[in-house]
């Protein structure tokens, strides 16, 4: 498909797209808003329970987060009380745009395509739907139209308002925004080809949620011993042993390292706590030191060295292990570094995915949470042999690959999309 987009060289006078279907020429038309949409209607703000509808029996109001990026989320809602039912008007029509003409600095103007009528949810009085002529303009393009990085930029430029926090978009000044419009075929070509690209994105998005879901539901499994695995010749590993996690490993603290002692053009590589927000995820990002007297006293990793924040904002922040995979990284002072006999792979995913709310209930403090390594030693775990232990770590490992993997996917499908989104308007 992509054969048949071609490279536009055009003055810059003329209203043509950087990149064009070959069958398609002229320029594009000069038009506004209010010629394309006939109506752009509000709902009624009602109160409502702070949590979602659960069937569809149930009614629920959109909250101003249901739109972004071009994608409508539905989920995005809450039960409306029964006792407001009667207040609720206007429900998300197929083929229609919703847009939020208030809400942040930053979130203003965003906008979703509803893919299917929803009798059951309602609109509040901070979204507009449209109710767009589509003998003129085919919805599917404007809403791609209305998400390009010009047209973000202008509509949160129109935003008003005092507040630093909230920003409105009057209905006057969005209508009479200038839009550049191909002919109704090409509108058509265009949406079909981006909704390709969004088709493939929502595909590998739930091939990554499927993968989480099977990695945490095999974790379970695993650490809970209902799967086991078995040598090389077939036969069964040993029964796994309780311990606490002194009586397996050996613990210490980094040296401090400040932010003016790191670059990313120094020698020796080193890990500080910020660095840490990875949950099952082995490989840290590293910075480097500046100075040959620092690494004089860095404290140096060894490959399979586990480490966990010694301080942290949160709770579960605090209880987030990691697993240092090569030797000579320098350790920061705010690490606590737990060395021993054991794979360091297969304990950062226990301590993550067995026992994260047990570390997280060892921390210690109020607006700063603290974890000594004096709480750890204590900790107690089943640990099995370090054959199976290296079995275990290698089999979550290749899932990880896998959803990296498609995470990279994802990421190189939304790059190209951003593409087309910048080449393909006026």
């Amino acid at each position: 498909m992509t054969q048949e987009l071609q490279e536009i060289e055009k003055q810059k006078t003329e209203a043509v797209p950087k990149l064009r279907f070959r069958d398609y020429s002229g320029n594009f038309q000069n038009q506004k808003l209010h010629d394309l949409i006939k109506e752009l209607n509000s709902g009624v703000s009602v109160n409502s329970e702070d949590f979602p509808i659960q069937s569809k029996t149930e009614a629920g109001i959109l909250k101003t987060n249901c739109v972004s990026k071009g994608g409508f989320f539905a989920g995005e809602n809450k039960k409306i009380l029964s006792e407001e039912l009667s207040r609720s008007r206007l429900n998300p029509k197929k083929g229609e745009i919703i847009i939020s003409r208030m809400n942040t600095p930053q979130l203003v103007g965003e906008s979703g395509y509803v893919n299917k009528d929803l009798q059951n949810l309602f609109i509040p009085d901070r979204l507009w739907q449209t109710v767009i002529d589509h003998n003129r303009c085919n919805s599917r393009w404007l809403s791609y139209f209305l998400i390009t990085n010009k047209v973000r930029h202008n509509l949160k430029a129109i935003a008003t308002g005092t507040s630093g926090t909230m920003k409105n978009i009057s209905k006057p000044n969005f209508l009479v925004m200038k839009v550049q419009i191909p002919s109704l075929p090409e509108q058509q070509k265009i949406a079909s080809f981006l909704s390709a690209a969004d088709k493939k994105i929502q595909q590998l998005s739930r091939k990554k949620e499927l993968l989480e879901t099977y990695k945490k539901g095999v974790m379970q499994q695993l650490f809970s011993q209902e799967i086991r695995f078995k040598d090389e010749d077939g036969k069964e590993f040993p029964e796994w042993e309780e311990k606490k996690l002194r009586e397996i490993a050996a613990f210490s603290k980094g040296k401090g390292i400040s932010k003016n002692d790191v670059s990313m053009d120094g020698e020796t590589p080193c890990i500080r706590y910020g660095e840490l927000y990875t949950v099952y995820k082995e490989t840290i990002d590293i910075t480097h030191s500046k100075t040959n007297l620092l690494k004089k006293h860095l404290t140096l990793s060894e490959a399979g060295d586990v480490i966990i924040p010694a301080s942290g904002e949160t709770r579960i922040d605090i209880a987030t292990a990691s697993c240092v995979l090569q030797n000579g990284i320098g350790l920061g002072g705010d690490l606590n570094i737990i060395r021993g006999n054991f794979n360091g792979v297969f304990l950062a995913y226990y301590l993550n995915g067995h026992l994260k709310n047990d570390i997280a209930k060892l921390s210690q403090g109020s607006s700063v949470m603290h974890l000594y390594s004096s709480q750890l030693k204590n900790l107690k775990l089943e640990i099995p042999c370090i054959q199976e232990q290296q079995k275990i770590a290698g089999f979550l490992s290749a899932i990880d690959k896998k959803f990296e993997a498609v995470s990279e996917e994802i990421s190189q499908t939304q790059s190209f999309k951003k593409g087309l989104l910048q080449q393909m308007f006026v």
